[in-house]
C-alpha cells in the first residue's frame, strides 16, 4: 500500500506542475490596435465685406499761419459706405498721413481722438471715435454703415498756395 501511495503523490505532483507550467506560460501579444473619431467642421458664409469712398475730406480754402478743421461734417468730412454681413461685428483701422503734399512740399494734418465718426443714420447722428486706434462696430440691419473722417491742417506762415493731398486709407475686417 506504500507503494500505491507513493504513485498517487507522485502523480499529483507532477499534475501540479504541469499546471504551473500551463499558467507560466506566455500568451501571444497583440500587435495592432484600431479606433476611429469623426472630424466636424462648422462652416459659417459671411456676405462680402467692402468699403467705397464716398467723399474726400475737404478742409476748404485755409490762411496759412493758422489751423482749420471742417465745420460742417456731413458736407466736408471724408466719408466710407461699407456693406457687408447683416449685424456683422467689423473692425475698422485707418491709415493716417501725417502731412499733406502741395506746392511747398508739406503741410502738418493731425488727427484727435474725436475725428472718426461712426453715421448712424448718415447724416443724421454721428458717434465720435479715435481714428487712431482700431474701432470695433456692427454693420446695421441691413448690412451697411458710414464712416467718417476729419481732422486739422495747420498750414505755416509762408506755406505757397495750392492744392495740398495726402490719402487716408480705411481697412475693415470681420471679427
Amino acid at each position: 500500500m506504500g507503494r500505491v501511495r507513493n504513485i498517487w503523490l507522485a502523480g499529483t505532483a507532477f499534475a501540479g506542475t504541469c499546471a504551473v507550467l500551463l499558467l507560466a506560460a506566455p500568451l501571444p501579444a497583440q500587435v495592432t490596435g484600431q479606433a476611429s473619431i469623426v472630424a466636424n467642421a462648422s462652416v459659417l458664409t459671411l456676405a462680402p465685406l467692402t468699403a467705397s469712398p464716398v467723399a474726400d475730406l475737404d478742409f476748404g480754402t485755409v490762411l496759412a499761419g493758422t489751423s482749420s478743421s471742417p465745420v460742417n461734417l456731413a458736407t466736408a468730412a471724408g466719408r466710407f459706405d461699407l456693406t457687408g454681413e447683416p449685424n456683422g461685428a467689423i473692425t475698422l483701422t485707418f491709415t493716417l498721413p501725417s502731412a499733406l503734399t502741395g506746392p511747398s512740399g508739406t503741410i502738418p494734418v493731425s488727427f484727435a481722438a474725436t475725428d472718426g465718426l461712426w453715421w448712424s443714420p448718415f447724416p443724421t447722428a454721428f458717434t465720435a471715435f479715435n481714428p487712431s486706434a482700431p474701432f470695433a462696430v456692427l454693420l446695421d440691419g441691413a448690412g451697411t454703415l458710414t464712416i467718417g473722417i476729419t481732422g486739422t491742417v495747420s498750414p505755416p506762415i509762408g506755406t505757397l498756395p495750392g492744392l495740398y493731398t495726402g490719402t487716408i486709407t480705411l481697412s475693415v475686417e470681420y471679427l
